[in-house]
């Protein structure tokens, strides 16, 4: 966060860059990206909102800078195997979708947002380095990455949106997909054969194994390209 000509300088502790990426962080996990606002940041760090501006030029830059900070919480270097790229995918895939799942509504908050921290910038780079290590081209490898990252986005934001709005009025997930399913398989068979066929797979409660098949379905995709290229 570099400073601005003209900008005072952050002598109280609570203007620090990490104290406001720290109070942001928490109003996001409190209320939510939509109750994320620069007043409300403001009002944790107990300064006024205009003294905020000073420092972060809008909620967009401060968003940036979240991402960053989420980021760089995890250390995806620690899972490469240098030997089996594949197994370093998996691992890293794993621990991201499990730190996201931390962060309350972290899909909406990476959703299209391509920042360049260090945070974000170390694990791109090691991602990168996992599939060109597989042989991939730096084309496929940038490609891929961005794949990844986009499957992982999509899955957890799955995850974390309610599933209906009777979901988000209390009902539990479990009962609402319990219903869900039993509405699905009494659908007229001769005009929906496949729905009523499979209805209980659509709604089976088990997050875990349809993240495995579609992470093993993207790096099959990967093998293919290292085929590809070794022809």
């Amino acid at each position: 966060m570099p400073p601005r000509r003209g900008r005072p300088p952050a002598t109280e502790a609570k203007l620090r860059p990490d104290a406001i990426v720290a109070a942001a962080l928490a109003t996001l996990q409190a209320e939510g990206l939509d109750g994320l606002t620069m007043g409300r940041v403001a009002e944790r760090l107990g300064v006024r909102t205009a003294s905020l501006y000073w420092h972060v030029r809008n909620k967009e830059e401060l968003l940036d800078l979240l991402v960053d900070a989420v980021t760089a919480a995890q250390d995806l270097s620690r899972h490469v195997d240098p030997d089996d790229w594949r197994a370093s995918l998996v691992a890293i895939m794993r621990a991201m979708r499990q730190h996201m799942l931390g962060y309350r509504d972290s899909s909406r908050l990476f959703a299209g947002r391509f920042s360049t921290g260090p945070g974000q910038v170390r694990n791109i780079e090691t991602i990168l380095g996992v599939l060109r290590g597989a042989g991939l081209s730096t084309r496929d490898a940038a490609y891929m990455t961005f794949l990844l990252s986009t499957f992982l986005i999509g899955f957890v934001g799955g995850e974390q949106a309610p599933l209906s709005a009777a979901v988000s009025a209390g009902r539990s997930a479990r009962s609402y997909l319990d219903d869900l399913g039993g509405e699905l398989a009494s659908l007229p068979a001769e005009s929906f054969p496949h729905l009523v066929a499979s209805a209980a797979d659509l709604v089976a409660p088990d997050l875990d194994s349809r993240f495995e098949f579609a992470l093993d379905r993207l790096l099959d995709g990967v093998e293919a390209l290292r085929k590809d290229r070794g022809r």
